[in-house]
Parts: structure tokens; sequence; C-alpha cells
């Protein structure tokens, strides 16, 4: 089976889409023969039936770079006619039906949401028809995947999909590590936060909340920034005077996170309740690396955390967008300090109830088959 692997992200790097996609891509990639088309200028070893050919666009404007992307797809699925086509946003995925291609629509975000986040100013034009691409990837794919059921709510409330049974969820996923129970905590403790600075994030909205738990917390943040919001990270810090405290640091490569991320005992996912995460949704890897490595997450009580973390049990929630909340659930992590060795415990016992890296593969490659099955009737 020929499978193009279309995704306008960055691949490799330190992002969370990254992760997704290489580890969405090992089984078929290992079974069948994989171009994976991405943004980027490092092209990945080929390995067994693996082809990656990046495009190297330097364009900065979103518009025109998305363009770019969609032209270079086109080359490509043109070249080789693949019998699966696997994209994860309208710019590529306009051509499947133009070219006829059984192919798949892997929703992790939707630019008509997304896009004002990253560009304040996003048109209501631009964004009407970006939702208008949506909504014919959608009508038009064979199979629909999302990484949780929050995504899959929002497209049923959204968009008018034909038949909603072609959605599948597959959640993110974990590498098993080899993991030792944490022994005697004392203070101050050690919190984590991985991922990017970008606001719904709400790493930089956090910062301000550890100038009140000096001596019970340090932080350290490993993100990805563009360099106007490292610089903000920086200001914010020095501001509130925490040069001491919180400390910024690059992003972890994730052959590195079991040799890090065993010295913490808190990760934060301090996502706000904004309209990414509130009603679109998400499945943050974060909290699964946290999960694996035994960290207590902390995060805010919104649907797709409850869908991951259970208040007291492998998690503590707090009330979302509010401060005060995040402060004071960590001063009562730090007041019972004893607890977290159990907690740790539960975190890692939770994870049974989450596929691997490796069977999240094999549920998008069961996708893949299927789709191909039914092209060829």
């Amino acid at each position: 089976m020929k499978i193009t692997y279309a995704s306008f992200d960055e691949v490799p790097s330190f992002k969370a889409a990254s992760t997704h996609i290489l580890a969405n891509c090992r089984l078929a990639m290992r079974q069948h023969d994989l171009l994976l088309l991405s943004l980027g200028e490092v092209a990945l070893p080929p390995v067994a039936g693996f082809s990656h050919a990046p495009a190297a666009i330097r364009e900065r404007n979103y518009l025109r770079r998305g363009e770019a992307f969609r032209s270079y797809v086109h080359r490509h699925l043109l070249a080789s006619r693949p019998d699966v086509f696997h994209f994860r946003t309208p710019w590529e995925g306009l051509l499947a039906s133009r070219l006829k291609l059984a192919n798949v629509y892997e929703v992790n975000g939707l630019p008509s949401i997304e896009l004002p986040y990253h560009y304040r100013n996003a048109s209501p034009q631009v964004l009407a028809v970006l939702r208008s691409w949506e909504q014919a990837c959608l009508e038009q794919a064979d199979a629909i995947v999302c990484p949780s059921g929050r995504i899959k709510h929002c497209l049923l409330n959204r968009y008018a999909i034909p038949d909603p049974t072609r959605i599948t969820v597959i959640p993110n996923g974990y590498d098993p590590v080899d993991w030792h129970p944490a022994q005697a905590v004392t203070l101050p403790l050690k919190a984590v936060y991985l991922g990017t600075l970008s606001a719904w994030q709400g790493i930089l909205w956090a910062i301000k909340g550890f100038s009140q738990l000096r001596g019970q917390f340090t932080l350290d943040i490993y993100g990805t920034a563009t360099r106007n919001l490292g610089r903000y990270a920086e200001k914010r810090i020095i501001r509130h005077g925490l040069e001491d405290h919180v400390r910024l640091h690059g992003p972890l490569h994730r052959a590195d996170l079991d040799r890090h991320l065993s010295h913490y005992h808190v990760g934060l996912a301090p996502l706000l309740k904004t309209e990414r995460n509130a009603d679109q949704g998400c499945c943050p890897v974060k909290i699964m690396d946290y999960l694996n490595h035994g960290l207590v997450a902390v995060a805010p009580d919104l649907a797709v955390i409850r869908a991951m973390l259970e208040n007291g049990n492998n998690g503590i929630l707090y009330q979302p967008n509010c401060l005060n909340s995040l402060v004071s659930t960590l001063q009562g992590l730090a007041g019972q300090a004893e607890r977290i060795p159990v907690l740790s415990g539960n975190a890692r016992a939770s994870l049974a109830r989450f596929p691997t890296w490796d069977e999240c593969s094999a549920r998008m490659l069961d996708v893949y088959r299927q789709i191909a099955r039914n092209a060829s009737k």
C-alpha cells in the first residue's frame, strides 16, 4: 500500500505535532510505502518503506506559506498517486477531492479556531474561508481521525458531517519508560513545564503565581517560542523577581526526557479556558509525558483535562483561568508533600487506560487498511 502523509507542520521539531506525526507513522512505515511531506529543512533518514520530503518554505506570510505548501504537496501527489492520502489541514486536504484520492483527515486543530492565537490581525473573512475549507474536507473525507472526544464533539456541533461513524478517536500515547518511585520528598518541590509558550498554553499567565510560592516551588520551563515570546517570558520572570525560582530553557529533545523528568515532582499544564482549549479541544502530549514519568500533573478543570486526569488521583485540578486557585492548589500540595509518592504511583498506574504510541500507530494503520479496502470495491 502506498501512503502519502502530508502535514503543514515542521518535522522534525520539538513540538508535540512532530512527536504525534512520527509516532503514528511507525507501523505503516515498517509495513508499507509511506512518504511524509511536511515543512522543514532537514529530511529524516529513510527507513524500510519510509521517505521524508520536507518543504523548505521560508515565506513568513501564513497564507502564502500555505499556498506554497499546497503546491508542493500537489506535485508529489501527481507523481506518487498514493492508495491513501493522510492530511492534517485544509491546506493540503483540499487536494484529496480534486485528485480523487482515498483519504483520511486527521483533525488535531482547526485553523479557523487556532489562527487568531497566532495572528491577531486574522480577519473574519479569512477565518470564514478557512472554515469553509474545513467543511469541504470533512464532507469528502473517507475517514476522520481526532485525538480527543472533545474535538469529535466540536466537529459534530460546528460542521455538517454526513456520516459521524467515520470519526475515529485515537488519543495521544506514550512510550513506556523505566520508573522508580520517589523517595522522601522535601521542599521546595520541583515543577516542570514542557511545550510551547503560546498564549493559550497558559504558562506565561502562570509565571506570576510563583511569586507567592517562594520556598515551596521552583519551576523549570522547557519551551519553544518565537523570539518575541521568549523575551516576554524573560521580562515576566524579572518583573516578578523570580530569577532564582523560575528558569527558562530551550526545548527538551524527546531522547532526553527520561534523564531530565526524573528530577521533578510536578508537571504543569496550565491551559487557559479559551475557545481553542474548551470548545475545540485537544489531547496534551505533555500530560502523557508527565504521567509516564510519575509526575503529579497539575492542570485546570476542563473537559479535555478530565478525560485524562482524575482530581486527587493521578493529578490535581484547579479552577480554570483563576491564578489564586492555581496558587492555592500548589500551596496545598506543598503543605502535604508526603502525598506525592502516592500520587506519583497513581499517575503511573493510570497509564493502563491510555494507548502506547505503538498501539496508536496500529489503530491508524487499521484506518488506512479500511480506506484502501473500501476504495478497491
